[in-house]
């Protein structure tokens, strides 16, 4: 496989992945997303130092700071028996971090659905996942993660729309991007053969925020509306009961605490 990017760099074996560090880069995912369509083999990671224009969900753009952040993008190639759990995928990521989290620093979090990760109530971790196609078969999907690791890493609330911290402001010291990358890499490959089980499931929906509660879910006409949260299906959606008592799926959609 020829992809320059990758000229002269020497990938870091961690739990059978191969990451490769970049200086700088635009997006890791549209890296990796490039590197897929090139013929790039399932559990190649590209850590970026400093990314200028990280994307979100909703076409969100983003910088993110050397030290401050860790940025990177996995890129895994869903096997046949993985396909019925793509949206499993996305929690993978977010409920490994959170064990690091919690076995390393004994801070408990939860998973703001369908992409966040939230300590103290506070957004600290997105994930981007995007998936290449091949028609109905999922042939790669580009899983990226950036975590707020200095409190200079997020952007103002305002910007945001959602209360931010980082690892710093909740455990009161600022960690090194590796420290962080190979617990969790660790993590997700050892929940990575369980996606399908009903225990990740079950775990899912014990670190989902705002069960049980009131939340604000905007709709597709650019309004807002409420409905009491359910908890999350086998399936990936997410299950919400509006104020008639009618229950719905979501797959994807942004939602918010009553509080805000």
């Amino acid at each position: 496989m020829a992809y320059k990017i990758l000229d002269g760099l020497t990938p870091l074996e961690i739990a059978g992945f191969q990451v490769y560090t970049l200086e700088e880069t635009d997006s890791t995912n549209t890296d990796v997303l490039n590197l897929a369509r090139a013929g790039a083999p399932d559990g190649m990671v590209l850590f970026a130092k400093k990314q200028t224009r990280g994307r979100g969900r909703m076409d969100r753009v983003w910088e993110s700071k050397p030290d401050q952040s860790l940025t990177f993008t996995l890129l895994l190639r869903p096997t046949e028996s993985e396909q019925s759990h793509l949206l499993r995928f996305t929690a993978l990521a977010a409920l490994a971090l959170l064990r690091v989290f919690e076995q390393d620093y004994g801070l408990k979090g939860q998973v703001k659905w369908p992409n966040d990760v939230l300590l103290s109530g506070a957004k600290v971790c997105g994930i981007l996942t995007e998936t290449l196609w091949q028609g109905a078969f999922a042939d790669a999907i580009a899983l990226g993660i950036g975590v707020n690791l200095g409190r200079y890493a997020h952007q103002s609330e305002q910007v945001l729309r959602f209360k931010a911290s980082s690892l710093e402001e909740e455990c009161g010291k600022l960690v090194s991007p590796m420290r962080i990358l190979e617990p969790l890499l660790t993590y997700i490959a050892k929940m990575r053969p369980h996606i399908g089980s009903s225990e990740f499931l079950l775990e899912w929906n014990e670190k989902l925020a705002y069960k049980g509660e009131k939340v604000k879910i905007a709709n597709e006409k650019g309004g807002t509306e409420w409905f009491r949260l359910i908890g999350i299906q086998d399936n990936g959606a997410l299950m919400v009961e509006d104020e008639r008592g009618a229950l719905r799926q979501l797959y994807s959609s942004e939602i918010s605490p009553s509080s805000l």
